[in-house]
């Protein structure tokens, strides 16, 4: 086999149509490009071709650094977004033009983040096998979902958001946008956590839900008020469970249970997987709450060039993360959104 390798400022004409039976949510083009264009990520679109036709794809966002220099992630904010390939061969060749992207750039390092691959990492590259994600399959319908759901737990609160009244629906306009990012503001600083900048929820999802890619499920009380929101990336073939976020006076009803059991019907409906995210084994609570919603656990990969480095190889329960979590949560609400400038630097 005789591949062409070449970089590309921007996604080549045939880019969706390749990756829309062989990748994930991630590696549309419209996430890749929009996200670097909320961010200001500098994006680097690889190929390898076999003939004219392509045979490999990877998309590298340019993430810059507090004090050292960028790193290359494929891809920012994206939990399994590695190369798409017909075949080893042409995997390897992207991720060849990685590492020389990476030495010619003067990057402090290549991240590639994917589902756990079959066989070695390539040339170069070392593996980490921190994250797990936990993946709920359609199988079956909503009766078998339901019936992996922990009956003590989450089966109990959604009964419950059920008998309290809590309606959810799907977010029509830019003011239910706006009204989610105001809990994120608040969920994220009790995670210790900056949240996303605003544009990334007024202009970057919205646009996402106008083209089919997102939807914020949003769950009120009986007097109306917003108590929760999950906010979900929708593939072709999974869906994602990207953030949740609610009011901390209104959780007595169990407004989470409800938006998150609507969005996962939904996903059952439409035969597709619903992914609960990633966690790290560390991070017992967050495994434990994915596993009562019925997630099963499937292996994350993240390879490094030259060497592993970088906040997903840190430990979530010690040390400097948690640290900055503590800190973090003892800041006035105003300083962390001021803070929301920082959440470009965590890609």
């Amino acid at each position: 086999m005789s591949l062409l390798v070449e970089r590309r400022p921007d996604a080549p004409p045939d880019w969706d149509g390749f990756v829309r039976d062989r990748g994930l949510f991630y590696h549309s083009s419209r996430w890749i490009a929009g996200l670097g264009a909320c961010f200001g990520y500098p994006v680097h679109w690889l190929t390898a071709r076999d003939g004219g036709a392509l045979a490999g794809v990877l998309a590298l966002a340019e993430v810059p650094g507090l004090v050292r220099a960028h790193r290359l992630v494929s891809f920012p904010f994206s939990y399994a977004s590695g190369p798409v390939a017909t075949d080893r061969d042409a995997m390897l060749a992207v991720l060849q033009a990685a590492r020389d992207l990476g030495g010619e750039r003067r990057s402090s390092r290549v991240e590639i983040k994917q589902l756990s691959p079959a066989g070695d990492p390539a040339p170069g590259f070392v593996r980490a096998n921190r994250y797990a994600t936990y993946r709920v399959p359609p199988e079956g319908g909503e009766d078998a979902i339901w019936n992996r759901l922990n009956a003590d737990s989450t089966r109990r609160g959604i009964r419950k958001a059920e008998k309290a009244g809590v309606k959810v629906m799907r977010a029509a306009g830019a003011e239910d946008w706006e009204a989610f990012a105001g809990l994120e503001d608040v969920t994220a600083r009790e995670h210790g956590l900056p949240a996303p900048p605003r544009n990334f929820f007024l202009e970057f999802c919205p646009r996402l839900q106008a083209e089919g890619l997102a939807d914020l499920y949003l769950a009120r009380v009986n007097d109306g008020r917003l108590a929760a929101g999950v906010v979900v990336w929708k593939g072709r073939r999974e869906w994602i469970y990207a953030f949740n976020a609610s009011n901390p006076v209104l959780l007595a009803d169990r407004p989470n249970h409800a938006a998150l059991w609507h969005a996962m019907r939904e996903a059952a409906v439409a035969g597709a997987v619903f992914d609960l995210g990633r966690a790290a084994p560390e991070q017992t609570g967050l495994v434990e709450y994915k596993l009562r919603w019925g997630g099963q656990a499937v292996p994350l990969a993240y390879d490094y060039w030259p060497a592993p480095q970088g906040l997903n190889i840190s430990r979530r329960d010690g040390g400097t993360l948690a640290a900055a979590a503590r800190l973090w949560r003892l800041l006035p609400l105003p300083v962390t959104r001021f803070g929301a400038r920082l959440y470009r630097y965590l890609g």
